[in-house]
């Protein structure tokens, strides 16, 4: 066994999250025969086996006379893990106003998105908060005094008053750069639904979990099933369904197919707009109760000729369990879990309001209830005992890189050869039956016949893309129609010389195309596009569209194609037709992404091969 010792921090290998006496904790291994144990911060109950860190490092907070160490988690790695990117906004809750008993000033004991708690003291020019508000503080940097007491450098949003100077007589003013401006703009705010909050839910799919690419309706109508007795067990609520996090709205019909899916449901449904509500009404029924489910009505509706249900969910005076286990409460745009003391307060707070119409007596206060953890385990709890669970472990993994595909006409194997299209080096092209494969040249690319008529898209390093018609190219319409060039004769202006040619791969017009980038400070990007928002052209050596400006101080890292298929999957991403150059979309390190983050890059993986990209 390695020798530990007081203070020190270590690295750890994670095999995963396990349960010891009904407490959840994180499994390491010292990379030899040893395991160890440490308890986890709220975000690390997602962790699952396809995005569990390799490494986690703990600091040893003492050791027993055995030499076994007791293990709490870095201070330092977990907030440089959370905090990301410096001089930018994050939220904070108040859950204690407090004195220092050494310098007497008053400071906010805070809570983040994560879990973790932070200690602020506010300026006197700033806003008194109270308990339970919520507010937006500037991150600076991490700072460290030893022992493992790290903490974030924050500082107000709000600007002091401002001090006249008598010797001052000239103000100045400056304009904001354009391309800074345009950068910032948020493309979220375009929604026609507004945003989550107290009484409102979005739910893009009753089928497909967030994050993930495969269907499991029974763990998606669990997670829903949550968020209906939230509201029930609050004031009510409304829950769209259709309409992805960012309240754009998808459609529901992409759920039609999978309705008979469930493994624990012998039912079959139709795949209508009835079966749809009947699927949602025999899980509420199941997970919730009788009383649940006549507490919520359907209304459906349609925008852009997208069709979203919408769910109405009223306030139940009786107290609404999951499988008579367990109690979830609304809180601001959360669904959370109530539990000890809060249990009690909430029911007879509910009984007092049921039987003699008094005020609430035992408000649950926020700042110490469990934010729900969708985890495998709960699933494997709260569903039907009959139902044969996967294991977890290798099997897992396995399962999740053998993801079923549609039949695309990128994947399609009994597609014939139309032509090869050959660009080399010197600027030119052409285009033969077999590929050429010499050392002049630059890029080469086979199109299918299905796909002559589509598009092809080349992607150049200063963020450009140029869109053609292999067929317009190949066999170009003139006054007496269509005639095929020359074959196997090299034309001149086949690309732009002017720029790094990074790719080439066909897509349908109805696809979609996924662009990565990276800014000055090395943050990084992702956007989608729909391939129809980039116009066509009939010169294949046209610089083409500005996909990533340049203006924005970025560079292109990546641009991949993806089918219409699984649009609702990572729908959030996909920007609107009229925002091809302004944006460079969102924050790899975005926290409210992780998860369609995850689902994207397990498409771009099971489709790059059938795409030969």
């Amino acid at each position: 066994m390695n020798e530990f010792h007081v203070g020190e921090v270590r690295a750890f290998e994670v095999l995963g999250i396990i349960e010891v006496n009904e407490r959840k904790f994180i499994s390491l291994s010292d990379g030899e025969k040893d395991t160890y144990r440490v308890s986890p911060y709220d975000y690390q109950l997602e962790w699952e086996g396809a995005n569990l860190p390799g490494f986690l490092h703990c600091y040893v907070k003492s050791v027993n006379v055995w030499g076994l160490p007791y293990l709490i988690q870095s201070r330092k790695h977990v907030l440089e893990d959370c905090y990301t990117e410096n001089n930018t906004e994050y939220a904070f809750k108040v859950v204690a106003v407090k004195e220092d008993p050494n310098t007497g000033s008053t400071f906010y004991d805070l809570k983040d998105a994560f879990g973790l708690h932070h200690r602020y003291y506010p300026e006197k020019h700033e806003t008194l908060r109270e308990i339970g508000d919520i507010f937006s503080l500037i991150y600076n940097g991490i700072e460290e005094k030893g022992r493992n007491n790290t903490f974030l450098k924050l500082s107000s949003v709000e600007v002091p008053p401002f001090e006249l100077d008598e010797n001052v007589t000239t103000c100045y003013s400056y304009e904001i750069p354009a391309s800074l401006s345009e950068s910032k703009k948020d493309p979220r705010k375009e929604s026609s639904f507004g945003y989550e909050d107290e009484f409102k839910e979005f739910k893009s799919s009753i089928v497909f979990p967030a994050g993930d690419v495969e269907e499991n309706i029974d763990k998606q109508l669990l997670i829903i099933s949550k968020t209906i007795a939230g509201f029930q067990n609050h004031k009510g609520g409304t829950l769209f369904l259709g309409v992805n996090d960012t309240g754009e709205a998808m459609g529901i019909h992409h759920d039609y197919p999978f309705l008979n899916s469930s493994k624990n449901d012998e039912y079959q449904y139709s795949a209508t707009k009835d079966g749809y509500e009947l699927k949602i009404r025999n899980a509420v029924k199941y997970f919730l109760g009788n009383t649940a489910n006549s507490n919520i009505s359907f209304e459906f509706d349609s925008i852009d000729e997208k069709e979203y249900g919408v769910i109405k969910i009223k306030e139940v005076q009786k107290p609404v369990f999951l499988h008579n286990i367990k109690l979830y409460q609304r809180a601001g745009n959360m669904t959370q879990l109530l539990k000890g003391d809060e249990i009690t307060y909430f029911i007879e707070e509910r009984f007092l309001s049921r039987n003699y119409n008094l005020p609430q007596q035992h408000p649950v206060e926020n700042n110490e209830l469990e934010e729900v953890q969708e985890t495998e385990d709960e699933i494997s709890e709260l569903t039907d005992s009959s139902v044969v669970q996967e294991p977890p472990g290798e099997y897992e993994n396995d399962r999740k890189a053998d993801i079923r595909i549609p039949e695309t006409k990128r994947a399609s194997v009994n597609d014939k050869l139309w032509f090869y299209l050959t660009f080399y080096k010197n600027g030119g092209w052409s285009y033969q039956k077999n590929a050429v494969q010499n050392e002049e040249v630059e890029k080469e690319i086979p199109i299918l016949d299905s796909m002559k008529k589509e598009r092809l898209m080349m992607v150049y390093d200063n963020g450009c893309v140029n869109v053609v018609c292999p067929l317009d190219i190949i066999k170009p319409k003139g006054v007496r129609g269509r005639k095929f060039r020359s074959r196997e004769k090299i034309y001149s202006n086949g690309w732009n010389t002017k720029a790094k040619l990074l790719n080439l791969f066909c897509a349908d017009r109805d696809d979609l195309i996924v662009f990565d980038s990276v800014d000055q400070f090395g943050s990084k990007w992702v956007k989608a596009h729909k391939v129809s928002a980039i116009s066509v052209h009939t010169t294949l050596h046209l610089e083409g569209n500005v996909l990533i400006n340049p203006r924005l101080n970025a560079s292109i890292e990546r641009a991949v194609p993806l089918p219409l298929e699984y649009y609702h999957l990572f729908s959030s991403l996909v920007l609107k037709d009229h925002q091809t150059s302004g944006y460079l979309g969102f924050r790899r390190t975005d926290k409210n992404y992780q998860k369609t983050f995850i689902a994207l890059e397990k498409l771009i993986e099971n489709y790059k091969k059938l795409w030969k990209i």
